[in-house]
């Protein structure tokens, strides 16, 4: 990637960015939430430019389709065509449009795309979120992210926790036992 200034219709000063083929995503100091951008051909006219903070200081991250493992299938939730998991913070790793590779113990389970994604804190996560995510209890649910990480340094009152909503690519989804369409029976 590399990065010019041009000039715009007023005659201001802007930042812009070529960018290759490939997905990209636009990662602001002001942590304003972007979406992963489809380049299909070399080009030079992506503006270096937040709509929120209203700066020029932000990066383009090329974005790479990346594995999540499981180690659990919490609560069933990879068998739906939805579902949820909590991450260590990462703006570049988990953005809204990002695809990922499913896998649970080792086995891929399908490609996943990222449709929603909430910044939270381990105190922010109730009742509701647990369940959904581990079928835990709240402060059970805090135990198992803690037991998760614990080898690295976190600060949990302050580490920010990705809260991912994926929807799997129906046309990546492993098959299942017994392959029926909606509504078909068998004999």
């Amino acid at each position: 990637m590399d990065s010019d200034t041009v000039r715009n219709d007023r005659g201001m000063k802007v930042k812009s960015a070529t960018l290759t083929p490939g997905y990209w995503i636009y990662v602001c100091p002001c942590d304003f939430q972007y979406s992963v951008c489809r380049v299909d051909k070399t080009e030079g006219k992506w503006l270096v430019y937040c709509f929120k903070c209203k700066q020029s200081n932000g990066k383009y991250h090329k974005i790479m389709v990346e594995r999540i493992e499981f180690s659990k299938n919490w609560n069933g939730k990879l068998n739906g065509d939805s579902f949820t998991t909590m991450r260590l913070h990462d703006p570049v790793k988990y953005c809204v449009g990002a695809v990922k590779q499913i896998y649970l113990k080792g086995i891929w389970k399908g490609n996943a795309r990222i449709i929603d994604v909430k910044r939270i804190h381990l105190s922010d996560i109730n009742l509701f979120v647990s369940k959904l995510d581990m079928g835990l209890s709240a402060e059970d649910c805090r135990q198992a992210l803690r037991a998760m990480y614990k080898h690295r340094p976190v600060n949990w009152e302050t580490q920010l926790i990705d809260l991912c909503l994926l929807e799997y690519l129906k046309e990546s989804k492993e098959p299942g036992l017994f392959p029926c369409q909606e509504g078909e029976v068998r004999v």
